[in-house]
């Protein structure tokens, strides 16, 4: 009977124990795949490296500040010495509509 009990509660501590997902907007992402590996000074010639808490792109490294969620995520990055940038990402699948200091980028591709 005490076995049971603690294979019942293994299997539930294993069942509540949390998952953590990627947002959808991580990854490497470009306007052209031919881009993806680039570190180009524009949008259209660089890549965009996205993490859960950081972007690097044309722009430099940004710290992602503030973000919330609706439709797409709406990010406040803390980019060095450009100071706070608003950042919309939204991403659908393999593909992502990018607002880059209130500048609609060309729609991206992730990077494979």
């Amino acid at each position: 009977m005490r076995r049971m009990v603690l294979a019942a509660c293994a299997i539930g501590a294993g069942a509540m124990s949390p998952v953590f997902a990627h947002e959808a907007f991580v990854g490497r992402w470009a306007v052209k795949p031919e881009m993806c590996s680039g570190y180009g000074q524009t949008a259209e010639t660089s890549a965009l490296v996205a993490t859960d808490t950081s972007l690097w792109w044309f722009d430099g490294y940004c710290r992602i500040g503030k973000m919330y969620k609706a439709k797409a995520v709406y990010v406040q990055a803390h980019c060095g010495s450009k100071g706070d940038v608003p950042v919309t990402l939204d991403a659908h699948g393999d593909h992502m509509r990018v607002t880059w200091d209130r500048k609609t980028i060309e729609e991206m591709k992730r990077c494979r």
